[in-house]
């Protein structure tokens, strides 16, 4: 079972009210009408321009609490994934919830252009509670230590004054294999290295536009990512609105609801790995060989993709401070694999099939906040 912890373990590799008046009717028997009372509304702030008080030096610190759901299927071989047997062995069935807690730090620095900033963020959570079944067996809480084992987040995202993601030239040199190999830095089934990133490592707050809010008022981005040399982005509508103010700890906030539509996307690298595959098959290779060769061409296949998935978000901004004290993310992520590849000792096609669903909701409460 110790082989299953890693995989899961890479596996947890990212709001509303409503009230109605009453009535007040007359006390009389009479037939005159019922008495009405209006109140007004309070009026709305003044409007202002949203930006981020990002300066070089600074530094924000947030509690984040996490709280996943996933439900894993698969079927066939997972050495498909890597070409070899003897790899890690992946659950047919998992359902599993993971909640942890842990404290999340954001170091600015200056960005590549000017207006631009680099927010390093670093955190883990070394202690998370898991519950559920894997294979219709209840998580041991001897396998803990090793489930919680999650890999730290620590990256460094761009973005210039009003929170808009600037891509940079990493994401451009995307190294694909290694995130669908299970590299370092990226797991293959951690959806943040597709575009998608659900776990902590996050700018906490919506991209705002450079017109002036109050409660009422919204906004719309769209944000495009090549995934792959010519292929379509990944396309990202995020529309934002305030909805209202509150306090958070004695201070006046704008509450602002978001969300986040990411277009399905889908590709299949099979032409990619079938063009590389026959490009060292010699000169001198007999027909068999040869149409050995193309009969594994047309078995192969490798996809990968996601459904529409989106993002609820709902935020508690300080304008005069220029920064988030508080949100709440909750997203819906579905992610399959169909993967078809042969074997290298024995050259057999073999197959593995993957579906994942992810519900998560994660909770950011800023406790420290320093400036340069």
């Amino acid at each position: 079972m110790r082989s299953r912890t890693v995989i899961i373990a890479a596996v947890f590799g990212l709001l509303a009210a409503a009230c109605s008046p009453g009535e007040d009717a007359a006390e009389t028997t009479t037939t005159s009408e019922p008495a009405t009372t209006t109140t007004e509304a309070p009026p709305a702030p003044e409007a202002v321009e949203l930006s981020y008080a990002l300066q070089a030096g600074a530094s924000y610190t947030y509690e984040v609490d996490m709280d996943q759901s996933i439900n894993l299927t698969t079927t066939g071989d997972a050495a498909a994934l890597s070409g070899e047997e003897g790899g890690e062995e992946f659950p047919e069935n998992m359902s599993i919830q993971v909640k942890g807690t842990s404290v999340f730090t954001h170091d600015i620095s200056d960005g590549p252009e000017p207006g631009t900033f680099e927010v390093h963020i670093t955190g883990d959570f070394s202690d998370l509670e898991f519950t559920g079944t894997i294979d219709g067996e209840p998580v041991d809480e001897a396998e803990i230590p090793d489930l919680g084992t999650l890999e730290p987040v620590d990256v460094t995202i761009i973005v210039d004054e009003n929170g808009n993601p600037i891509q940079s030239d990493e994401f451009g040199d995307f190294d694909l294999f290694g995130a669908l190999g299970g590299s370092e830095s990226r797991s293959f089934l951690d959806p943040s290295a597709f575009g998608a990133n659900s776990g902590a490592g996050q700018f906490v707050g919506p991209p705002f536009g450079d017109e002036p809010v109050t409660v009422g008022d919204s906004w719309s981005e769209t944000i495009e990512v090549p995934f792959l040399p010519d292929s379509d982005p990944i396309v990202t509508q995020i529309d934002s609105e305030v909805v209202g103010t509150d306090t958070v700890e004695g201070n006046e906030v704008f509450v602002i609801e978001t969300t986040s539509t990411t277009s399905a996307f889908e590709f299949d690298l099979a032409e990619l790995l079938i063009g590389f595959m026959l490009a060292f098959i010699p000169d001198d290779a007999t027909d068999e060989e040869r149409a050995e060769a193309d009969l594994i061409a047309e078995q192969m296949k490798f996809a990968f993709g996601f459904d529409e998935t989106n993002v609820e978000m709902t935020t508690w901004f300080d304008a005069e401070a220029g920064l988030s004290r508080m949100a709440e993310v909750d997203l819906g992520l579905n992610m399959i694999f169909d993967i078809a590849m042969p074997d290298e000792e024995t050259g057999e096609v073999i197959e593995f099939a993957l579906s994942m669903d992810l519900d998560q909701s994660i909770v950011y409460r800023l406790i420290e906040a320093s400036s340069a």
